[in-house]
């Protein structure tokens, strides 16, 4: 049989826990966005590429650069959207060296 004054402490940690986590959770920092025309972008094979430069609406050039190379997109459908000037969304965030490092992008 099971006391009841031995679950009261591990509902505590349990409830403190979850409140913990919420709390990190709403304070964390939501990815940023971009929109904008694909300018040019860094191949580095047939189906990667390493950084991205992309210019917004109101003229602003953004240029991503990641670790490692992106697969999100194909640099083929990149340089379609380039080719047809359609636009893409880039998500990214900000490195503690100043890059924008890619996390998703989207047509």
């Amino acid at each position: 049989m099971v006391h009841k004054v031995n679950l009261i402490p591990v509902a505590l940690t349990i409830a403190t826990i979850v409140l913990i986590s919420f709390v990190i959770a709403s304070v964390r920092d939501d990815p940023a966005s971009v929109e904008g025309q694909v300018v040019s972008f860094d191949q580095t094979s047939l189906t990667t590429f390493s950084s991205l430069r992309i210019e917004d609406d109101s003229g602003k050039q953004w240029i991503f650069i990641g670790s490692n190379a992106f697969t999100g997109f194909t640099p083929s459908h990149l340089e379609e959207h380039r080719t047809l000037r359609e636009t893409i969304t880039v998500e990214y965030e900000k490195s503690a060296t100043g890059e924008l490092n890619i996390l998703s992008l989207s047509d």
